[in-house]
C-alpha cells in the first residue's frame, strides 16, 4: 500500500466500538457456523465502526478461514482463541474496516491467549494508537508489566464487574478486592471512566440478565489525555445478536481537521420506488415547460435558478419519501432506544421490579425490530445477487470492487473551448458510473439516467416527457 493510499484509508477521526458477541452463530440468522459475521459486517459499514473489539468470539482455525474468504473485502479481521478450546470458550479479535482504517499498519499483541490482546496501529503523523481488548483482565496488569507494554491509549471489554453501585439496577457493590484490582490496572495504566466522569449521575446499562437485574458491564477506558478528543458516546442494541449492547466512542484529535456529519445523499433504496420518479418526472416537466416559456431573464428568475429549484423540489420529495415509508423500522429503533434511556434512571428502577422489567421489554422488542430489519435487508441482497450476479452489470462490477480500465483517464482530451451541446450531455452521462458518490447535490447518476430512459420510452409512446439532457 502506498503513502498515498493509507493516507485517503487514515481518516481524521475514527469510530471505536466494543460488543461481547457470545459466540459465532445464531440460531435466528441460520445454521452457518459463522452466521453471526454477516450481521458484524453489516454492522460495521452501516455504523462506520473504524475498529470494533468483540469478545467471546468463539472461532476455530476454519471459521476464521470462511470469514477471511467472505469479508476480506472490507474486514480485516485479528483473532486470539483459546488455544484449549478455541470453539466453544472465550477468544477476542480486533475487526478492522479497510474502507475508513489504515490496516496496513495492524500489529497485534498477545497478552494472554483468547482473553487479552493489544492493537497498535498508525495514525497521523506517525502517531500510534494502543488499544486493550480483554475478556478476562484478572492476569493483565502482571504480563504488560513484564512485557513493558504499558502505554495504552483505549482499554475496552466486557469486564464482567462494576465499579460504583450506580452501575447497576437493584444499585449494589461488587466484591471490593475483585474492584480494587480493576482500578490498580486503571492506575497503573492511566486509565480512566471518561463516561461516568462526564456523566456522575446518569444510569445506563449494557447487561440484562434472567433476573431482573441490569448492569453496565461493557465499557471503554480512555487515557486522561485524549479526554478533549473523544465525542459521541453511545451504547445501543446492535443488529447483532447478542444479550449483551454495544458502547462505542468517536476519537477525534485535537490537533486534526474537524470533519462533520457531511451532506445528505438518497438512499440508495430510493433510486427504485417508481412512483418517486413518476413524481420528478411531473415535477421535471413544469420546470421545463416554464424555462421553455422564455419569461424574461433576471437574476431571481432565469434557467439556472428555475433549474435549482427543481433540484431542490426533487430532494425534498425524496426526504419526504424517506420518512414516510423507507424508514419506519429505524424511526420505530430509535424512539425506543430514546425510551429505554429514559427509563434506566427513573427514581424507582432501583426498588421496581417492573420498571427494571419495562426495560427489559423494551430491550427486547428492539431486538426484535433489529432482526426484521436485518432479514429484510437480507432477502433484499439475495435478490440483488439472484437477479444481477450472474450478469455484466453495475451490482457485478461492485461485487469485484475494480475499476474497468476504460474509465480510467491517462491524457484526457483539451475540449475546454469546444461549445457544450446537447450530445455532450449525453455523453457525460452515459459515461457517468452507477453507484458513484454524489455532487453537491445529493441527487445519484443512477436518478439521471433512470429520468433519461423515461423520457426515450414517453416520447416513443407520444408522450409528455421530461428531457434531463435537453434541461
Amino acid at each position: 500500500m502506498t503513502v498515498l493510499e493509507v493516507l485517503e484509508k487514515t481518516r481524521a477521526n475514527i469510530k471505536l466500538a466494543t460488543l461481547n458477541i457470545r459466540g459465532c452463530t445464531s440460531a435466528s440468522l441460520g445454521q452457518n457456523q459463522i452466521s453471526k459475521w454477516i450481521a458484524i459486517n453489516r454492522e460495521m459499514r452501516d455504523q462506520k465502526i473504524g475498529v470494533l473489539c468483540v469478545q467471546e468470539t468463539h472461532l476455530c482455525p476454519e471459521h476464521q478461514t470462511q470469514i477471511d474468504s467472505l469479508y476480506a473485502r472490507r474486514l480485516l479481521v485479528l483473532n486470539l482463541s483459546d488455544p484449549s478450546r478455541p470453539g466453544s470458550s472465550a477468544g477476542v479479535a480486533f475487526i478492522l474496516n479497510k474502507e475508513i482504517t489504515n490496516t496496513a499498519s495492524a500489529r497485534l499483541h498477545i497478552i494472554t491467549p483468547g482473553q487479552a490482546i493489544i492493537l497498535s496501529i498508525n495514525w497521523h503523523d506517525n502517531k500510534t494508537i494502543n488499544i486493550l481488548n480483554v475478556n478476562f483482565w484478572n492476569t493483565v496488569q502482571s504480563e504488560l508489566h513484564r512485557r513493558g507494554l504499558e502505554s495504552i491509549d483505549f482499554l475496552m471489554g466486557d469486564f464482567n464487574l462494576t465499579e460504583d453501585p450506580i452501575d447497576r439496577a437493584p444499585a449494589r457493590l461488587d466484591n471490593e478486592s475483585t474492584i480494587d484490582a480493576l482500578r490498580d490496572l486503571r492506575s497503573s495504566l492511566n486509565l480512566q471512566d471518561t463516561w461516568r466522569i462526564e456523566n456522575p449521575h446518569q444510569r445506563l446499562f449494557t447487561f440484562s440478565s434472567n433476573h431482573q437485574s441490569l448492569s453496565r458491564l461493557d465499557r471503554i477506558y480512555t487515557s486522561d489525555r485524549h479526554t478533549e478528543s473523544l465525542l459521541e458516546w453511545s451504547s445501543l442494541i446492535s443488529q447483532i445478536p447478542t444479550d449483551h449492547q454495544m458502547v462505542s466512542i468517536r476519537f477525534a484529535p485535537s490537533d486534526l481537521p474537524h470533519i462533520g456529519k457531511g451532506r445528505w445523499s438518497w438512499p440508495p433504496s430510493l433510486i427504485s420506488d417508481t412512483s418517486l420518479i413518476n413524481r420528478i418526472i411531473e415535477t421535471g416537466i413544469k420546470t421545463q415547460l416554464t424555462i421553455e416559456n422564455g419569461t424574461p431573464r433576471t437574476e431571481e428568475s432565469n434557467p439556472q435558478t428555475i433549474w435549482q429549484d427543481f433540484k431542490t423540489n426533487i430532494n425534498k420529495i425524496a426526504k419526504d419519501t424517506a420518512k414516510t415509508h423507507l424508514h419506519k423500522i429505524h424511526q420505530r429503533i430509535r424512539t425506543l432506544s430514546k425510551d429505554l434511556h429514559k427509563l434506566a434512571n427513573v427514581n424507582d428502577i432501583n426498588t421496581s421490579e417492573n420498571t427494571r422489567l419495562n426495560e427489559i421489554i423494551l430491550e427486547k422488542e428492539i431486538q426484535h425490530l433489529q432482526k426484521k430489519n436485518f432479514r429484510k435487508m437480507t432477502l433484499k441482497a439475495q435478490a440483488q445477487w439472484a437477479s444481477h450476479g450472474e450478469t455484466i452489470s453495475r451490482y457485478w462490477k461492485r461485487a469485484l470492487a475494480e475499476i474497468p480500465i476504460e474509465q480510467k483517464l491517462t491524457n484526457p482530451p483539451d475540449r475546454m473551448n469546444e461549445t457544450l451541446k446537447e450530445e455532450h450531455v449525453l455523453e457525460a452521462l452515459l459515461l457517468s458510473k452507477l453507484g458513484s458518490a454524489t455532487g453537491l447535490d445529493g441527487v445519484p447518476y443512477d436518478v439521471w439516467k433512470i429520468l433519461h430512459r423515461k423520457h426515450q420510452e414517453m416520447t416513443q409512446n407520444e408522450k409528455p416527457s421530461f428531457n434531463i439532457i435537453k434541461q
